[in-house]
């Protein structure tokens, strides 16, 4: 029997090399002269099935990670159709010297009137403890001014001062900051002079108090009225859109230093001015990229020419989901954040302030929390703010030894990604000298007339770099079929395998290889129907000899 099976087996092999349509398989039909030849081109068949499906198995792998291509189709846009950006102005003196003198004033006396224990000693004292609200902006390498019982006792004047009512921080450090006419002094909107103080609007952000222009977001302040009249404000400021881009008609004001009176102690070793530039709708500052956040030094003049990019995506690429064309659509974006508005910016906002609200139970007042209902921190709580604020910014020493909560503060927010459809700027800065007023009389002409050097002053011109801009479209071209074609390609170039080959080897493995056993044990009845061993009768016959019927056998 085992001559019959082994018979049958090699003639099923054989017609399997005989009949496939594999490349390189009919060399073992032949004898070959050359020893160990059949083994040699076994081994480098070998080598190249192996290989082959190492590289198919690391095909199947990127798509399921990436499993579509997108391509992106060039086109020119004229830049009319950008929206121009936002621009906010900040100084490096967050809190002026004067103001504080004045609200310091005002808190002292009330001190004096109310039975509440004393803070301070006098307006000086009380002025320094009040520069403690300045580390609601969370500065990374800032440390902590006072201890909970002073911020407590300070806290519960600022409660007394306001009627018992719950004080705003936010709006305090705005009242505090420099006004926006004290910074910037002269506008000039596409060849026209313009008021600055219509155009720049005061308003915080997550590192200062800036004067913004171009501004369009709605007010975050946590009272009802300050909203109101934000919001109002806002309205009035004049909407400034695309006219020229040439930097002769481009948008140009002048900023000028604070003086030295009115400077309060900052961590700032550079008293630059903080330059922000972003979309018209985002927060005031930029978190996922540093492109549109620049420093001007005094007695410069800096042009920034604007190069806008739009981008979309076809409907086609909706089907894809977001973590894999790593996008969103207007309406996704909307979802994940439970607001009309989305960017990457925003995204990044919102993840930064419920790490804070998960950990501290409350965000900083500078941040925009109201339009997610979260309350804002007050001053006892700003020394959980700070323990927040190290393990945000990574300056635990001993990870392995934080808690749950320290952990879920310093989450990564993955699930932000940018926006499918909108417009990303590209900026550029070209600076030069600002030249010294002619014997200190002042300026004779342009936008500088009639100024001095007495207080440093900076030039800005902001204007679109060129007329057309670059727009790009992502469309879905394949999907699987696509790899299904790389496969093809690679197993036709390698032995001329196909998809027909794989159903080859498995019908040879299951139906034609079950026929061949079946007739082979049909085989093996037949020559001996009572077979009961694994030992056969004719196995010890001579060559030649017939076997006996069984009544016959001499043996039986």
């Amino acid at each position: 029997m085992a001559r019959v099976e082994k018979s049958h087996y090699r003639r099923l092999f054989r017609e399997f090399l005989r009949q496939s349509y594999i490349n390189g398989l009919h060399p073992f039909l032949y004898h070959s002269p050359v020893r160990f030849a059949k083994a040699l081109w076994l081994v480098l068949l070998t080598v190249i099935v192996i290989y082959t499906h190492i590289v198919i198995a690391n095909l199947i792998r990127e798509y399921l990670v990436q499993p579509t291509e997108i391509r992106m189709s060039p086109d020119m846009v004229h830049v009319a159709n950008s929206p121009f950006p936002a621009v906010g102005v900040c100084s490096s003196n967050k809190i002026s010297k004067r103001l504080l003198q004045d609200y310091a004033v005002k808190l002292f006396h009330h001190q004096g009137n109310s039975s509440l224990q004393a803070v301070a000693l006098d307006v000086d004292d009380i002025a320094d403890r009040l520069l403690v609200l300045a580390q609601f902006y969370l500065h990374p390498f800032e440390t902590e001014r006072w201890n909970a019982s002073e911020l407590d006792r300070l806290h519960r004047l600022l409660l007394s001062y306001y009627n018992d009512n719950e004080y705003s921080v936010r709006d305090i450090l705005r009242d505090l900051s420099p006004g926006c006419g004290e910074l910037v002094i002269r506008g000039i909107v596409f060849g026209a002079t313009v008021n600055t103080s219509r155009y720049f609007l005061k308003r915080a952000t997550s590192s200062n108090v800036c004067c913004i222009f171009n501004y369009r977001r709605a007010s975050n302040s946590h009272l009802a009225s300050k909203r109101a009249d934000d919001d109002a404000e806002m309205r009035a400021s004049p909407r400034v859109v695309f006219e020229s881009n040439s930097i002769l008609n481009s948008v140009q004001f002048v900023l000028q230093d604070t003086p030295k009176e009115d400077l309060t102690n900052t961590l700032n070793s550079n008293n630059a001015f903080n330059l922000i530039i972003f979309p018209q709708e985002d927060y005031a500052t930029i978190q996922s990229t540093t492109l549109g956040e620049l420093l001007v030094d005094y007695s410069t003049i800096v042009e920034i020419p604007i190069q806008p990019m739009f981008f979309s995506s076809s409907d086609q690429v909706r089907g894809v989901p977001p973590l894999i064309r790593r996008c969103y659509y207007p309406d996704e974006g909307s979802r994940l954040l439970n607001q009309s508005y989305y960017s990457l910016d925003e995204c990044l906002l919102v993840c930064r302030m419920r790490s804070m609200f998960d950990h501290c139970g409350c965000v900083s007042p500078p941040m925009a929390a109201s339009p997610l209902g979260l309350p804002y921190c007050m001053l006892p709580d700003l020394p959980c703010l700070m323990k927040w604020k190290r393990i945000w910014y990574g300056h635990s020493e001993f990870a392995h030894l934080q808690n749950e909560d320290e952990k879920l503060a310093q989450r990564q927010c993955e699930q932000c990604l940018p926006s499918c459809n909108g417009v990303t700027l590209d900026i550029a800065t070209n600076w030069a000298p600002l030249r010294s007023s002619f014997n200190g009389t002042g300026y004779l002409n342009g936008i500088l007339k009639g100024l001095t050097n007495e207080r440093p002053l900076s030039i800005i011109k902001l204007f679109f770099k060129l007329r057309f801009a670059q727009a790009t479209r992502s469309q879905l071209v394949s999907t699987w079929v696509v790899l299904l074609n790389r496969f093809g390609g690679i197993l036709s170039l390698m032995y001329g395998f196909s998809i027909v080959s794989y159903i080859e080897i498995l019908y040879y493995l299951t139906g034609k290889g079950f026929v061949y056993i079946y007739r082979s044990l049909s085989d093996t009845k037949q020559m001996n129907p009572n077979y009961t061993s694994s030992l056969y009768w004719h196995e010890l016959k001579a060559k030649g000899v017939k076997s006996l019927p069984r009544e016959e056998n001499p043996l039986k």
